[in-house]
């Protein structure tokens, strides 16, 4: 598959996974929706803009001639890994809880996708929960699943 009918399909898949979340969160109370509305909204507006440029973009014709041997993964077997990975966070998520299962799963995909220095893996990572917890915990007041370390030493005090 080339590059820029990757590009389209890719972007026309983010416009129809956006119709779906909008009529995935329609029934819910107006301040629950507003957040995930706002952000379907803006995935939806920018997946349009990249089905407009894939098709009638100036340099979709030039993008296509130089990627003649673009491939979608540079590596099959670090993208298998990264979708295990993923199928493991989601599992381990209500076990573990959401920042520690977070933290660690970005820096073991940041890793498998090639950065090699711990420390600004470790920031992105640590920046993410935090971000994450303003937002949520912080501002919405939404409780995360718990921490199995918290619950851990909370329940031998």
């Amino acid at each position: 598959m080339s590059y820029r009918t990757t590009e389209i399909a890719m972007a026309a898949g983010l416009v129809v996974l956006t119709v779906l979340g909008w009529f995935q969160i329609r029934d819910l109370p107006v301040d629950a929706r507003m957040f995930p509305a706002v952000l379907l909204g803006v995935i939806g507006v920018l997946s349009c803009c990249m089905v407009i440029r894939g098709v009638i973009g100036r340099a979709a014709h030039l993008r296509a001639q130089s990627a003649q041997q673009w491939s979608f993964a540079i590596s099959a077997p670090r993208m298998v890994l990264a979708f295990a990975l993923l199928g493991a966070y989601f599992v381990v998520l209500p076990f573990v809880g959401f920042f520690t299962s977070s933290f660690v799963f970005i820096m073991l995909v940041g890793w498998i996708a090639g950065y090699r220095k711990p420390v600004p893996l470790a920031l992105a990572a640590a920046g993410f929960c935090a971000f994450v917890y303003m937002v949520f915990v912080a501002l919405f007041d939404r409780p995360l699943p718990p921490e199995f370390f918290l619950t851990l030493f909370a329940t031998n005090l």
